[in-house]
């Protein structure tokens, strides 16, 4: 059976539009809009761009579908507006089932994971008018929701709102993220938030009541938090001083002992279970998801490489799936976007009159760049899924020196010089180089890990100033050309790890197209371009 997993911007808050394809239960093919439309997060979007990549890259009609899943549970009339949508722009309406959005995120997780049973946890700021779930799922039974939290009780909106006081924007909240570290938790917030048993407690009154149509914590309207803290917001480009410092450390603190709390509840509703799936846009704090590997209840913890928003379609396709009888596949790896052929990259290429090569073997023209320490943008294969490049649309460096760190930031990705990169690091390696805690896989940069205390200054681009790094290991049988790089640059330098960032300027979506490469290669300080065999110079 064939189930379209969808979700856009049927209200102006949704955002992250996507689609996503199950086949018989294997997600074949995830899009998100963002990528095709060329604007970032797409607030108010549907995903009609997604949609038609999702049927071309899995060869479909939209005749062949069986069935639509959308979230929207909770709202009168968004099965009437989806339909509505989808009869003027493809001519006709398959089946279609509304979801509840915290559910959508849950089956992400968990069918996503290939676990047989495991504890769920779903946390972001709203939908569906619930902040977050607590489930106990299984192959046989399903998914059974244990505890729904509701809005008013946000741990997102609590990120979000700190996320505005500290002087950054919309789906910044990994500015602060990469920030905390170089402050102390100091500041006393348990006024707005604070752990409780069975999970937290956050007081609604700081969030302003008649929200703007994007968001409700615009900092000029946060008064009460502001009292709190003794002092006006940062407004944006201002310095970042110590005090701001504090407060973001501050506030990752409170997120964690949050979590913590919330996880310890769920393990005494189910203690024989020792698996924990955790999606919704909290997951995607990998600081936080690293004091979850220190927790005593669980033995593993998955989180998925679209935890966010932005897989919502894939837990939809998952949804649908269960239900026309299908048995859903384990997510093997998040390369589920677009691919572009050698041919319609060379027409790109000869169209716009760029010099290029074409190479028999990519593999060796890039490690022979990266160990002459040249910044270069990486492109093959499927788009990834997922708000992280992991190895398909990448910016990519050795990770040698703190030097060359500062010169992405500055010549390529134009960004805040604390905000730390990531290591892609060959899989077989990783317990020589990083703390595992016992596992070996960390294929999504969904956790931070603490880099080996001897090794760290030999890659020293990629760690951050509290000594962690939010590793991606790659393995041969997920990405063999991503993984034949590596390995090659490791021959030549003797380090088998290179810095990972994704391919794009900072506040555009990652680059989707050849042509999108090539705008962002020609706008940055790249040093060369690799697409398929193509290696395009200045």
């Amino acid at each position: 059976m064939i189930v379209l997993g969808l979700h856009g911007g049927v209200t102006i808050g949704q955002h992250e539009p996507a689609a996503a394809l199950a086949v018989n239960g294997r997600i074949v093919a995830h899009c998100e809009e963002e990528r095709y439309l060329r604007v970032k997060s797409c607030f108010g979007h549907l995903p009609h761009r997604a949609i038609k990549a999702c049927l071309a890259q899995a060869n479909l009609r939209w005749e062949d579908i069986d069935l639509i899943v959308t979230p929207g549970l909770t709202y009168d009339d968004f099965a009437a507006r989806w339909k509505d949508y989808l009869r003027h722009t493809f001519g006709s309406c398959p089946r279609l089932e509304l979801v509840h959005h915290q559910e959508a995120h849950l089956a992400t997780a968990f069918y996503g994971s290939g676990l047989e049973e495991a504890l769920c946890l779903s946390l972001d700021a709203t939908g569906d008018g619930a902040c977050g779930m607590f489930a106990h799922a299984t192959k046989q039974r399903g998914i059974k929701i244990l505890e729904t939290i509701p809005t008013r009780n946000s741990l997102g909106f609590f990120y979000t709102l700190m996320t505005y006081y500290l002087g950054f924007e919309e789906g910044d909240e990994y500015k602060v993220m990469g920030l905390a570290p170089y402050g102390k938790p100091t500041i006393d917030l348990s006024a707005l938030v604070r752990p409780v048993k069975g999970g937290w407690e956050f007081d609604w009154s700081f969030v302003r009541q008649d929200p703007a149509l994007k968001s409700p914590f615009e900092p000029v309207y946060a008064k009460k938090l502001i009292d709190l803290l003794g002092r006006p917001n940062r407004r944006p480009g201002e310095t970042v001083e110590d005090f701001h410092r504090d407060v973001a450390r501050s506030t990752q603190f409170s997120l964690e002992e949050c979590l913590l709390s919330a996880v310890e509840e769920l393990h005494c509703q189910v203690p024989e279970v020792r698996n924990l799936c955790f999606a919704g846009g909290v997951a995607l704090n990998c600081s936080a998801n690293r004091r979850l590997l220190h927790s005593e209840y669980f033995d593993q913890v998955y989180v998925p490489p679209v935890a966010s928003d932005r897989g919502l379609a894939v837990g939809c396709a998952y949804q649908g799936a269960v239900t026309l009888g299908d048995s859903p596949w384990q997510l093997w790896d998040a390369y589920l976007g677009s691919n572009y052929s050698n041919g319609s990259i060379r027409q790109e290429l000869q169209a716009n009159g760029c010099r290029f090569v074409e190479v028999d073997d990519p593999v060796e023209a890039g490690a022979k760049l990266l160990a002459d320490e040249k910044i270069i943008g990486w492109y093959q294969g499927r788009s990834e899924s997922g708000a992280r490049a992991l190895g398909n649309r990448s910016i990519l460096s050795s990770c040698a020196t703190t030097t060359i760190r500062d010169l992405v930031n500055a010549r390529i990705k134009y960004r805040e010089e604390f905000r730390p990169f990531a290591p892609s690091i060959l899989q077989d390696e990783v317990e020589t180089w990083f703390r595992t805690y016992g596992r070996k896989e960390f294929p999504y940069m969904t956790f931070t890990l603490d880099a080996v205390e001897h090794q760290a200054s030999r890659i020293a681009a990629v760690v951050h100033v509290d000594g962690t790094a939010r590793v991606q290991t790659v393995s041969s049988s997920t990405n063999e050309v991503y993984y034949e790089l590596i390995k090659q640059y490791a021959k030549q330098s003797g380090v088998p790890v290179i810095l990972n960032t994704s391919f794009n300027l900072k506040g555009q979506p990652i680059v989707e197209s050849p042509r999108d490469a090539l705008m962002t290669f020609y706008g940055c300080g790249l040093d060369a371009l690799i697409m398929n065999n193509f290696v395009v110079k200045k």
